[in-house]
């Protein structure tokens, strides 16, 4: 991509990696703007009819025009993560990029009625960054219920536990989970994006977006562990995809984080 720049941020204030990784790792605040590290979100649309299908484009744009060029992380060149803004109606997409930089997800349509927020999660010049953008279904939405802390999930016929001790803002945590089914840890779980789990985790409020690196765990423990730390006290919903048995299976928990 010619005439890229190696420039720092935009001047936003940032703390810790924009892309939502800290020291070590650990998750650091990120998707808080449509604009950091250089690079501003551009989408095509922003409004849907909730339930309808398109093809939907974005483009990543810095002080030198449209970026079309970016390095894979995690076995993709752009992760795309819609959530509705009351944390639910997750998806993760990885979008194909068209020659004159043009991001493209097909068959995108946003589930029901309602507020969403899409984080585009990328590296580019060797700069990594998640930015933000709010997305809208209209109609009417009935904003659903979340437990205070849920710590068990199940899905595709998997059940999933969140094994962790308390919680503290700015400790280091262990978090590990655990994949049954019918009530045994899985024999094997097979990698997902170049590791053996996925992990988003959203602050309510402003649903800044934490995205951990997982630990290298044994596939055949049925376990799959990240090494966190949460930047303030609050809720946060954490999304957790791992690939047992070639099944993508995605889970969501609510954790309260001690001050």
């Amino acid at each position: 991509m010619g005439g890229r720049s190696e420039h720092g941020g935009d001047g936003d204030e940032s703390h810790g990696d924009p892309r939502g990784y800290g020291p070590e790792g650990h998750a650091a605040p990120g998707g808080l703007s449509l604009a950091a590290n250089g690079f501003r979100f551009e989408p095509t649309e922003t409004r849907f009819e909730p339930g309808t299908a398109t093809d939907w484009t974005f483009r990543i744009r810095d002080d030198d025009g449209v970026v079309t060029q970016f390095e894979e992380a995690h076995g993709e060149r752009i992760h795309l993560v819609v959530v509705r803004r009351d944390l639910t109606r997750f998806q993760h997409r990885h979008p194909t990029v068209d020659g004159d930089g043009t991001c493209r997800v097909s068959d995108f349509s946003l589930p029901e009625p309602g507020a969403y927020r899409a984080f585009a999660d990328f590296v580019a010049d060797g700069r990594p960054a998640t930015l933000g953008f709010d997305l809208f279904a209209p109609g009417s939405t009935a904003v659903e219920p979340r437990p205070d802390s849920s710590r068990r999930a199940t899905a595709e016929g998997y059940a999933v536990e969140l094994l962790a001790d308390r919680i503290a803002a700015g400790e280091r945590t262990r978090l590990a989970f655990e994949v049954r089914r019918d009530g045994e840890r899985v024999s094997r779980l097979g990698e997902y994006l170049g590791a053996l789990g996925h992990l988003v985790a959203l602050r309510e409020g402003d649903l800044a977006y934490l995205h951990v690196h997982p630990e290298a765990t044994d596939p055949e423990s049925g376990r799959v562990e990240f090494d966190a730390r949460f930047p303030t006290p609050g809720r946060y919903r954490l999304f957790f995809q791992a690939k047992p048995d070639g099944v993508l299976v995605t889970t969501r928990f609510d954790v309260r984080i001690d001050g």
